[in-house]
């Protein structure tokens, strides 16, 4: 089998070395990094049974150039992309076109009457080859290697089972560059769930079997006292009374900081109640809680908060890249103006460098799947087979990285402004494997 090269918007398919087109020479560049895009030539003759049907040919092709330049200018329509099949591969490698023209040499017309034409085809495109869309096996203690939809919870306790992430084996994802990812978050709950935002991160770098992302409430080391109720994760919640300032402090692990490996991560707390405002200023102490190692930015908590408050972005731990830090302190500065009551349940750890955040426009019915498609870049739900784009979204994209093993974390809240814990969603995902060349 021959190299194949093609370009085609899902409707229209020119072939680059088959039909009307013999493919002379194609090198594909690899980017450098940082790169936004490469710039290639491809040479090809084009030829027909006659002049005037290889012109109509030709015309196809230009109308789908014309169609790269329409969407970088208008930002909408079909993409149109560059289709490369090694010789002996059996995967059809795709690349979004940014831009692309055609040249002519100086003997083009003597060749012309013959139904034959030289060309120089100069194009701009992504910098990177994508597969074909691959569903991903996801784990937890649910399920293993799931590919029909895998239960996920509103919070993550090891004494039940429930889980508020998916695991992807390293084997699973395939290429040598990181790749957006599909996720399909189906209510199967057997009725309309008003779900407000949806927090995600992917950890694939902070030892994620082993990273405790959840750091419970109740296993405060200072300030305030425990309570129980089952509507906690693990039955039980943090409690302090702020009379105008006070303090919450809480160990953070060697074994944590260790897996953390100095990376950066949103604290996602869950808050089981607060009857007024207070504002708090997260820090991270050395083990004995008498200094400061970092201090965050105020955050204010009120009534009409929602129950997942994110608290800011720190560093675990603080100072870097190490496999032999000790135990450190998470610190609470908290102040109000009058007496109030803040019971938390847990904080969630989510790595800031994949942080996503969806904000739902309305409610979701049973059976809905909420859809963050990142391969190609849209956000929607669908009910029926129609698709409805009531999603906003912000944060960085969600990539899942080949050859790693890493888990995806998810929390969500409601419109109501609570967080049940024991509401569930069924999680597929899918990817485009990537590659910089060949």
């Amino acid at each position: 089998m021959a190299h194949a090269l093609s370009i085609t918007d899902g409707t229209t398919t020119f072939s680059l070395s088959t039909t009307n087109a013999y493919l002379q020479l194609y090198v594909p560049v690899e980017p450098q990094p940082g790169e936004l895009s490469v710039s290639e030539t491809v040479e090809l003759t084009f030829y027909a049974a006659s002049a005037s049907a290889m012109q109509t040919a030709i015309q196809t092709l230009q109308r789908l150039l014309d169609g790269i330049r329409r969407r970088q200018a208008w930002g909408v329509g079909p993409a149109v992309y560059l289709n490369f099949q090694p010789d002996g591969d059996a995967t059809t490698w795709r690349s979004e076109m940014l831009d692309a023209r055609l040249e002519y040499g100086e003997d083009t017309l003597s060749v012309y009457p013959q139904a034959k034409m030289p060309a120089t085809l100069v194009l701009q495109r992504a910098p990177y080859w994508e597969g074909a869309l691959t569903q991903i096996p996801l784990t937890n203690s649910s399920a293993s290697n799931n590919t029909s939809g895998i239960t996920i919870y509103n919070h993550d306790d090891s004494g039940t089972n429930h889980d508020n992430y998916v695991q992807i084996a390293a084997a699973d994802v395939g290429g040598s560059l990181p790749a957006p990812v599909k996720l399909e978050l189906t209510n199967g709950t057997g009725s309309t769930q008003n779900w407000k935002q949806i927090w995600m991160a992917n950890n694939a770098f902070s030892d994620p079997a082993n990273f405790t992302h959840i750091l419970e409430g109740e296993t405060q080391v200072a300030g305030g006292t425990t309570g129980s109720n089952s509507d906690s994760s693990a039955s039980a919640y943090a409690t302090i009374t702020i009379n105008t300032q006070d303090t919450h402090q809480w160990t953070l692990s060697a074994a944590l900081l260790q897996d953390a490996q100095g990376y950066d991560f949103h604290m996602l707390t869950r808050f089981r109640s607060v009857n007024g405002t207070v504002y708090i200023r997260p820090a991270i102490l050395d083990s004995s809680g008498s200094y400061a190692l970092w201090t965050g930015d105020e955050t204010q908590v009120t009534i009409t908060s929602d129950a997942i408050v994110d608290l800011g972005v720190c560093p675990l731990p603080p100072g870097g890249y190490s496999t032999a830090y000790g135990a450190q302190r998470l610190y609470w500065a908290l102040r109000s103006a009058s007496s109030v009551v803040v019971q938390t349940d847990f904080i969630a750890f989510f790595p800031a460098n994949t942080f996503r955040k969806l904000r739902m426009l309305s409610t979701t019915a049973n059976g809905v799947k909420v859809t963050d498609d990142q391969p190609e870049g849209r956000a929607y739900s669908v009910a029926s087979s129609a698709e409805t784009p009531n999603i906003a979204v912000s944060g960085m994209p969600l990539t899942v990285w080949p050859n790693t093993l890493q888990r995806i974390y998810v929390l969500w809240s409601y419109f109501d402004l609570s967080a049940s814990i024991s509401t569930t969603m069924s999680v597929k995902a899918w990817y485009r494997p990537r590659r910089a060349s060949f």
